[in-house]
């Protein structure tokens, strides 16, 4: 079974699962990106999340114990940033719907949207919906334009103050859609609330140090 928790400083969630359930997500995760046409990098943004789940249920990120009555259940839990754990979902929904899949497939794809929406309506109760209506627009934007935003998206995000991060949310994920790039180019005084191009400056540098 999987889980959530909110990070205190507001960057992301922290997914938590038993063994098996995230053992199960990896293989699905690792499917979808061999089988997809849509996903062009098959050791890209998406294999990342299966990336964070191995090193989760390996023991290599958080480890925690759920008791339920006199049960004990060992879990794992990793850290995954509000910008790219909505890309990463929208993605991997969008590219199921290009490849086989199975009930299982199908269900275990479901948990994972379940926890994102339950994590963002606990994280942004009155801007959830506008937040996944985003996350659902990404998957069908290219592979290779949310790739190429990701990294100054997501720099962006982790260098506002921590109290600012979940209500400028929804305006950073309108930035990854096409239009955007194509608005920014147009040179004109930007929309209400928009954020300038200019604050996404590309760089090769490692992101700084943050707090979860």
């Amino acid at each position: 079974m999987l889980e959530f928790e909110l990070t205190r400083h507001h960057t992301g969630l922290i997914l938590w699962g038993d063994y098996w359930s995230l053992e199960r997500l990896h293989g699905l995760i690792h499917e979808i990106v061999a089988e997809s046409p849509i996903i062009e990098d098959k050791e890209g943004l998406v294999l990342g999340l299966a990336y964070d789940v191995r090193k989760a249920f390996e023991g290599q990120r958080r480890q925690a114990k759920r008791k339920h009555h006199t049960d004990t259940c060992k879990t794992y839990g990793v850290e995954i940033l509000w910008p790219v754990i909505l890309v990463q979902v929208g993605l991997l929904r969008q590219a199921m719907a290009f490849v086989p899949t199975s009930r299982l497939d199908q269900a275990i794809m479901y948990e994972l949207e379940h926890i994102v929406e339950s994590a963002t309506r606990a994280a942004m109760p009155v801007t959830a919906d506008d937040v996944l209506e985003r996350m659902r627009r990404l998957g069908s934007a290219p592979y290779a334009h949310l790739d190429s935003v990701l990294n100054t998206r997501c720099r962006y995000f982790i260098e506002l103050p921590a109290g600012e991060r979940l209500s400028v949310l929804p305006k950073l994920m309108d930035t990854f859609e096409p239009a955007y790039a194509f608005v920014a180019s147009q040179g004109g005084p930007p929309r209400a609330g928009m954020i300038r191009p200019s604050a996404f400056a590309y760089t090769d540098d490692d992101w700084p140090d943050f707090e979860w």
